[in-house]
């Protein structure tokens, strides 16, 4: 049986990264499901525009939006929204990592936050496929917590974490740092499973880990695309949306050419270079729980911040097996990389402000107006150095 440590070896020293794929000739495409359209308007918005870049990069034609039926009848390279079902890469026509940039997984679960954390005992509830190994091979690389299925499950580990501090409890397909909330007490912790839905319970789950305070996010990751692959790490920034709630804010990435070796191999402050280890450890250990999967573009989020007994902890808080917030950035370092074969390290950034702003001489504009739902926004990339 592979030991954490063993995990770890796996990812630093071998980047899981293929040999060059040969191109894709057909053209780059979104899939997407004709009959729901995902997203607000600026995140579809954003998605042309991440497409075009692509498809510039790699000197393919652009084809726009495909449906799985159309995807089938092309051999394109195809940018889902989120981590595929294997059934739906199939029958995308998807056969093997040159097909995509994002992630297949063999059931929809296994992209989500749920395989951060183990479940709270042998008798918990769980779904078909489950790996027991998943948290066993994580070691310390993701903080205390549990995921579970049922709010049986979820109240008992709820109790076990309380006992240490406050829980966070998160719903495992939220995204930009919504759908959580803390509970300091077991009163609280009832209420907040009382209002979770049964079914969607049984079918998604649900995260609850330690909660931190005076936390920092880093993002760190490997994308593999035409015949160029990077490794990266940064920090992500919060703002305020017009809710007034601290949402996403952008992400600073220091990008390198190759995977997480040659990440592992920078010269780092050990916060860093231990938000690195943490990464590459999730990212060997669901590799190994979960043999199947496909990967071309993984990004993990990594916390550090103080604990209720005010140490200093660093883990992983999920994974990013599809184009997210900081593609934009990753685009602009590969953009770089292909114009200036000799560079070897650059430093890109996206960022989203919920105002209407001039970005920067330079900077790619992803989105600059009112969405109907968020209202008033701009995001942008660029590259710094």
């Amino acid at each position: 049986m592979t030991s954490a440590s063993e995990a770890y070896s796996m990812a630093t020293f071998s980047s899981f990264l293929p040999h060059p794929p040969p191109w894709r000739t057909s053209g780059v495409a979104a899939l997407v499901d004709h009959d729901r359209p995902g997203g607000n308007v600026h995140d579809r918005a954003s998605r042309a525009t991440l497409l075009a870049r692509i498809a510039a990069l790699l000197d393919q034609p652009l084809l726009g939006l495909l449906d799985v039926a159309q995807a089938a009848c092309t051999t394109a390279l195809l940018v889902p929204g989120e981590a595929l079902e294997a059934p739906v890469a199939r029958a995308a026509g998807i056969a093997d990592r040159q097909g995509l940039l994002g992630g297949i997984v063999p059931a929809l679960f296994i992209g989500t936050k749920a395989i951060t954390h183990g479940l709270v005992d042998e008798q918990a509830v769980c779904p078909t496929g489950w790996s027991f190994a998943m948290s066993r091979l994580l070691g310390d690389a993701a903080l205390p917590g549990y995921t579970a299925f049922t709010q049986a499950d979820a109240a008992r580990a709820g109790r076990l974490l309380l006992a240490k501090g406050p829980v966070r409890i998160k719903d495992v397909c939220g995204k930009a740092g919504l759908g959580q909330q803390v509970v300091r007490s077991a009163a609280d912790l009832d209420a907040a499973l009382a209002c979770e839905d049964v079914a969607d319970l049984a079918e998604h789950g649900i995260v609850l880990e330690e909660d931190l305070t005076d936390v920092v996010t880093y993002s760190v990751g490997v994308v593999e695309l035409g015949d160029q692959s990077i490794g990266y790490w940064g920090t992500q920034t919060l703002t305020t949306d017009h809710k007034g709630r601290d949402v996403y804010g952008g992400t600073e990435l220091h990008v390198v050419r190759g995977g997480f070796a040659e990440l592992a191999a920078l010269a780092l402050p050990d916060r860093l270079a231990q938000a690195i280890r943490c990464a590459a450890m999730f990212d060997a250990a669901a590799h190994a729980a979960y043999p199947d999967i496909i990967l071309t573009r993984r990004n993990y989020d990594v916390i550090e911040g103080t604990d209720a007994l005010g140490v200093r902890r660093i883990g992983v808080l999920e994974q990013s097996w599809r184009v997210g917030g900081a593609s934009g950035a990753e685009i602009a370092a590969l953009e770089a990389f292909r114009a200036e074969p000799e560079t070897r390290q650059v430093r890109c950034a996206t960022v989203e402000v919920y105002d209407l702003v001039t970005p920067p001489a330079g900077a790619t504009v992803y989105y600059r107006g009112v969405d109907p739902v968020v209202g008033a926004m701009t995001k942008y990339a660029m590259r710094y150095a």
